[in-house]
């Protein structure tokens, strides 16, 4: 990243605020450098931007007030943008346009949870490696195919950063101040915070299954890693049972005495929710993604659809959509 632009050494960053955005992702961004200063002296700076200079409500309803509109930003080290549901009310097409005006001016850009689909959208993303929250990013990967997509907590590419949100920002801050001044300041700000990680490892962006479903049954965690690695292309019941090491019918026990859930309904369930991602976060159609969720037809889908979430998946669509960047 370039050296600050500030005449006092210190790096500014500009949080860019957008309805809904996430709370916990913020403050995990601006603590770490509250503390960072604790130590190294006035390094970094910090403020808010909204699109239109007013005050924006978190996802949690509380209001944060923003001394600058995008369009008035300036200049600043790091401009960093900030969403969590809804993304699709940031894609207006002035918003869209700062965003490419400030890639050509070289700012450093990054997104944090669902921020990155407004860099995404810009076209400032295409060749860089980036993530997004767990659940929004199959959506994100088939929506925008020219960036390298990852699993990660965090992604930190040349000069741009994002990270799939909540305490994700604090791990991808703490990177960052290693960046700029050094590991020791990162490690003595993580102590500071009492967060241990290994700064050498950026792991993955969602909780491993064991913890996720309680279960530490080896040969059932075998088939649930099964199952979500192959959603598009189903694998059989009993050679799920065969890849753990164990019977069809010992298999169907353990779901029930573990999950409390038939191993086919479960499997099907975990279908439906990526679908479900899928209708909200990419414009894929819906027959596009009956297939990419292993279901045989349209029809089959939205059944199974209409019985797991009581509506179809185009009723689903139109709730979910929202105006992108071709609109004002």
């Amino acid at each position: 990243m370039p050296a600050a632009q500030n005449g006092d050494g210190r790096r500014e960053i500009a949080f860019v605020l957008f309805p809904k955005f996430s709370m916990i992702a913020l403050f995990g961004a601006v603590e770490p450098l509250r503390v960072a200063n604790r130590f190294a002296g006035p390094v970094f700076s910090w403020r808010f931007v909204s699109a239109d200079g007013l005050p924006v409500a978190a996802s949690n309803e509380i209001p944060v007030t923003v001394t600058h509109r995008l369009a008035d930003i300036g200049r600043p080290d790091l401009a960093m943008f900030c969403a969590s549901y809804e993304p699709e009310h940031a894609y207006t097409r002035s918003t869209v346009a700062q965003v490419r005006r400030l890639a050509r001016q070289g700012i450093p850009l990054g997104g944090m949870d669902t921020g990155p689909f407004l860099l995404a959208e810009a076209g400032v993303l295409d060749g860089y490696r980036a993530t997004c929250h767990w659940e929004s990013l199959p959506g994100f990967r088939e929506t925008y195919p020219g960036i390298a997509v990852t699993h990660t907590l965090y992604e930190i590419d040349r000069d741009r950063m994002t990270c799939s949100g909540g305490a994700a920002a604090i791990d991808m801050m703490l990177d960052y101040i290693g960046r700029m001044h050094g590991p020791r300041l990162a490690i003595t700000v993580a102590d500071q915070l009492v967060h241990f990680r290994q700064p050498a490892i950026v792991p993955e962006g969602r909780l491993p299954a064991r913890v996720r479903y309680q279960v530490s049954d080896s040969r059932l965690l075998t088939v649930l890693e099964a199952m979500e690695r192959h959603i598009e292309d189903l694998v059989p019941l009993d050679e799920l049972a065969a890849m753990a090491g164990t019977s069809l019918r010992q298999m169907e026990r353990l779901f029930a005495d573990l999950l409390g859930e038939a191993p086919n309904r479960f499997y099907r369930r975990l279908r439906l929710e990526h679908a479900e991602n899928l209708l909200t976060y990419s414009r894929m159609s819906i027959t596009d993604v009956a297939l990419a969720c292993g279901f045989g037809g349209i029809a089959q889908f939205s059944r199974a659809f209409r019985e797991e979430y009581g509506h179809a998946p185009s009723a689903h669509r139109r709730v979910a959509s929202r105006p992108h960047s071709g609109q004002s």
